[in-house]
């Protein structure tokens, strides 16, 4: 069977925030859609809040899972096993806007064309902190990674990544181009654009459809970017250093960059984030 919207849902001992999000997809204003969520061995009531929706609600399917693959790999082997005509990414902590599937989905319509060309939609998201009380307005100018920059230049995508995966749809044409990843991917999201940029289209919506919620237990959140930060990470060189080569090796596996190439490219990125 061939789904109209997939929505890919990877939990873990989320049940702190889990039926907050599910309400939020539960009342989108675009129906056609089914949501999957794998549960990647919790261990508190997360799995007895997803097998309660799933019998409550026939477009919410769980999807059998023994094993504890890791955040990116788990949403992954969602995207291998389900056929979709658009998938979309959801985290289980954040809220959606009840318009975000409706809205991506025109937007990604207009990209794609009538040949369905590989095609990726992200938009902005507005960062909130564990009571969804807003932090910012935008994620992209909180963390400084403006989407036009990536636009106009996309070698820039090997050293940084402006759209979370919960923001993110795309269609069939690049799913079935991403599907030769590797089994320790560092990232699901920053794949599937990596892939997007090299064989098909790319382009943003301004509007934040997501409340990015900020806690403690966040696997990835917002950082608030600013010159003073950056100077900091100087001084914290070797696990600067650490990060950015577990970074460069995992981008690597998919593009041609080299280690000189990074560094460069590294640096032009920050100058322009920061004017």
């Amino acid at each position: 069977m061939i789904y109209k919207v997939a929505i890919l849902l990877s939990t873990y001992n989320g049940e702190k925030y889990l039926e907050n999000q599910l309400k939020s997809v539960i009342n989108q204003s675009f129906f056609n859609w089914t949501l999957f969520i794998r549960d990647d061995g919790s261990t508190d009531s997360t799995k007895t809040i997803i097998t309660k929706y799933a019998e409550k609600y026939g477009n919410i399917i769980i999807v059998e899972s023994d094993t504890n693959f890791g955040s990116a790999l788990s949403f992954m082997k969602m995207v291998e096993m389900i056929n979709a005509e658009y998938y979309m990414f959801c985290d289980q902590d954040d809220q959606w806007d009840d318009n975000k599937i409706a809205i991506s989905l025109e937007k990604i319509k207009e990209l794609e064309g009538n040949l369905h060309t590989p095609s990726l939609v992200f938009s902005d998201l507005k960062v909130v902190d564990e009571n969804l009380n807003v932090i910012d307005n935008s994620f992209w100018n909180y963390n400084k990674v403006l989407p036009e920059l990536l636009i106009k230049n996309p070698d820039f995508i090997n050293v940084f990544n402006c759209a979370p995966g919960c923001t993110m749809i795309f269609n069939r044409s690049l799913r079935d181009l991403s599907l030769d990843y590797d089994q320790s991917i560092l990232m699901h999201d920053w794949y599937i654009i990596i892939k997007a940029l090299q064989m098909g289209k790319v382009d943003y919506i301004k509007k934040p459809l997501i409340l990015y919620r900020q806690h403690l237990n966040n696997v990835v959140g917002a950082d608030k970017v600013s010159l003073s930060k950056l100077i900091r990470k100087i001084f914290h060189i070797r696990k600067t250093i650490k990060s950015q080569l577990k970074t460069f090796f995992f981008v690597k596996k998919y593009t041609k960059i080299n280690l000189l190439k990074y560094y460069l490219l590294k640096s032009r990125f920050n100058s322009a984030r920061l004017k």
